[in-house]
């Protein structure tokens, strides 16, 4: 019910001598679409080949979902009977492309009239093919062309002129007639594959997470959707362009927690905003306390005018007093009732939230239960939604979901919010998950980070992953941040936005080196999900400063607005990580990151001299994009020296030396 129809590899019948294999980019031989960026070109190989010395010609066919007519171009033979042509994807969308391969008898013949006059052996004996062979192309060629063929036939016909016509065999208006009419009649196809092709802010855009209810000016007060807009040009001057909020929906009273997630609870504690609905709506209605939707879809405008979006979290987590629990309690959890206290929720860690269930007998009322929410925050101008724990529900469930959502608004990006096996997040991610969430919290050494980002960029996974690199987030503070040292929490930063194109912080919290955690757990101590905080927006630190500049840089260098396009480089001291990230336009960023934050530490660092298109012997520049110091760096191996006090890295780009010396 939830899985995909399977797709035959490749489709033949009856007697075709033409082989296409090991065609890509595809995902398990088409059954998902491999993920591209729009304007992205589209690299296409494939091994064909053929019984004999026939010649054979290729093409890809392309074409856009809302298109009727299929695109082509060619595919050229690269070696080894290797295929390789592209296409480029101009829109948002769904592609389809397959390949079609021929024994092509004109080009044999071709082929085979040419090396004969080459030899100066005698060809008459192929002149009467070569008649035939145009008499055919003639059948299907335009009204002009037709006439230059039949043209082409009486001098073939004419012994007098075999000279003239080997001649025309090698011309370039004959190899123009071959191309523009082949002859398919032995031809194989691959099955269609699909390519789908999103907005540039799946593969580049910096992520900023925050509680609306937190951002009053004014301690003790509920802050408002109007108390947000205030802070937009704050969050845009330091160059973010996604501001991702958690549920903004009524929270639920019924086993509402205190403060840590405590069963004590005071009269002013706010909930969980995750425990979602009370008696006056769930998910299609906004917390009283922030504003109405009129307020929402203001804060939507008025983010996008600064080249913001707005992404909400979307979570199946409904507390007691949800309309949908009152509805249909057949969906959830199975509960006991108790008259004194209502519904009890059925587990001992008394959570405040109830999770949907979803089996083989409610499976499309649910889903459009879902998708009536999701159009309705469409309506109110939202384009990204982030699934909170996606994999709680089956993923063909999901991917249905997305699927008709996208039919009709593609520009809608559904974020993967789980970190679970690895092999459940491949699937979502194959299945329409526009943007994943990652291992990168907990990937630390050299090793260890080097292993991941050579996983993403180089592994199957470069097709359809595509992460965003948290460096701490509401629900989790990772062990390599609870010390609170400010170096430490500049190099996460760091490796955070230059390793991934797409990258994100729990702003405050991160800003203001917030840092204490519930003894021995990944969580803050007095976490804002169950409590107000009032920030000091005003505030500025060293790290809001460098959050500023990085972000600036990002923006100016494509080299770093993706996350597959990486080098690794060796370093002589296991303490520093380096890392290349070049672009087609001629953008090169080296980094080099001290992951010591307590300690000096100094090596020679390896640079790709094939990537800079630099000789051994040459001199280049290396400019700190950060201090704005140049260095003239010569050769493969050079010096670095990173204090983690002074700065932990060097963000440098690789620049062209003309002589000049300062």
């Amino acid at each position: 019910m939830y899985q995909d129809l399977e797709i035959t590899e490749y489709i033949a019948s009856g007697y075709n001598p033409v082989i296409i294999e090991n065609v890509i980019p595809q995902i398990d031989h088409g059954k998902y679409p491999v993920k591209v960026i729009e304007g992205d070109t589209v690299l296409v190989q494939a091994d064909i080949f053929s019984n004999g010395i026939n010649s054979l010609a290729a093409r890809i066919f392309f074409k856009h979902e809302n298109e009727d007519k299929w695109q082509e171009t060619y595919l050229k033979p690269i070696g080894n009977d290797r295929w390789e042509g592209q296409f480029v994807v101009d829109r948002t969308g769904s592609f389809q492309y397959f390949i079609k391969a021929w024994i092509d008898p004109i080009a044999t013949w071709q082929t085979e009239i040419t090396r004969k006059v080459h030899q100066y052996i005698s060809f008459k004996d192929l002149l009467s093919t070569g008649r035939t062979l145009l008499e055919n192309m003639a059948k299907q060629a335009s009204k002009e062309d037709k006439a230059l063929i039949k043209e082409a036939v009486r001098i073939f016909k004419d012994e007098k002129r075999a000279d003239e016509a080997g001649q025309m065999a090698m011309s370039f208006r004959f190899t123009e007639w071959l191309n523009r009419y082949p002859d398919m009649s032995l031809s194989a196809r691959t099955a269609d594959f699909g390519i789908i092709s999103y907005s540039k802010n799946v593969e580049f855009s910096s992520w900023y997470t925050m509680f609306p209810r937190s951002a009053a000016d004014k301690a003790g007060s509920h802050g408002t959707f109007q108390d947000v807009i205030s802070l937009l040009p704050r969050i845009a001057n330091m160059g973010f362009d996604v501001l991702h909020f958690p549920p903004i929906h009524p929270i639920g009273l019924n086993k509402r927690k205190g403060k840590n997630g405590g069963k004590k609870v005071e009269r002013n504690d706010p909930g969980s905003p995750y425990a979602i609905g009370d008696l006056s709506g769930g998910h299609y209605t906004i917390h009283s306390e922030l504003g109405n939707i009129e307020d929402f879809q203001n804060l939507v405008c008025e983010a996008r005018a600064l080249d913001i979006e707005i992404a909400l979290d979307l979570a199946l987590q409904f507390s007691p007093e949800h309309p949908w629990v009152v509805a249909h309690p057949d969906w959830f959890e199975k509960l006991s009732r108790d008259p004194a206290d209502g519904i009890i929720l059925p587990n001992s860690s008394q959570p405040d939230f109830l999770q949907i269930i979803i089996d083989q007998s409610n499976w499309v009322e649910i889903k459009d239960a879902v998708l009536e929410i999701i159009n309705i925050w469409i309506g109110w101008g939202l384009r990204i939604i982030r699934i909170v724990q996606p994999d709680f529900h089956p993923v063909g469930w999901w991917q249905q979901i997305i699927r008709e959502v996208n039919k009709s608004n593609p520009q809608v990006l559904f974020y993967a919010g789980t970190v679970t096996r690895p092999k459940v997040m491949n699937y979502l991610a194959k299945s329409g998950f526009a943007l994943s969430d990652s291992y990168f919290m907990w990937r630390n050494s050299g090793y260890e980070l080097q292993q991941y980002i050579n996983e993403i960029a180089y592994s199957e996974q470069k097709a359809f992953f595509r992460p965003i690199f948290r460096v701490n987030s509401p629900d989790i503070n990772p062990y390599n941040l609870q010390s609170g040292h400010e170096p430490q929490q500049i190099i996460r930063f760091f490796l955070a936005a230059t390793l991934a194109g797409c990258y994100e912080i729990y702003g405050p919290v991160f800003e203001q080196l917030v840092y204490e955690a519930l003894p021995g757990k990944e969580e803050y101590w007095n976490a804002e999900k169950y409590e107000i905080r009032n920030w000091d927006w005003e505030k500025e630190t060293k790290i809001t400063y460098l959050i500023t500049m990085i972000n600036k840089i990002r923006r100016e260098n494509q080299a770093l607005q993706q996350t597959n396009r990486i080098h690794t480089c060796a370093v002589q001291n296991d303490q520093i990580l380096s890392y290349f990230k070049g672009h087609d336009n001629g953008n090169r960023i080296l980094c080099v990151v001290n992951l010591n934050a307590h300690q000096r530490q100094a090596g020679m660092v390896q640079v790709p001299l094939h990537l800079i298109n630099k000789n051994h012997d040459e001199i280049f520049i290396a400019h700190d994009l950060i201090t704005g110091a140049r260095y003239h760096w010569k050769g493969e191996w050079n010096y670095v020296e990173l204090d983690p006090h002074i700065l932990p890295f060097h963000l440098l780009r690789i620049e062209d030396y003309h002589g000049e010396y300062h």
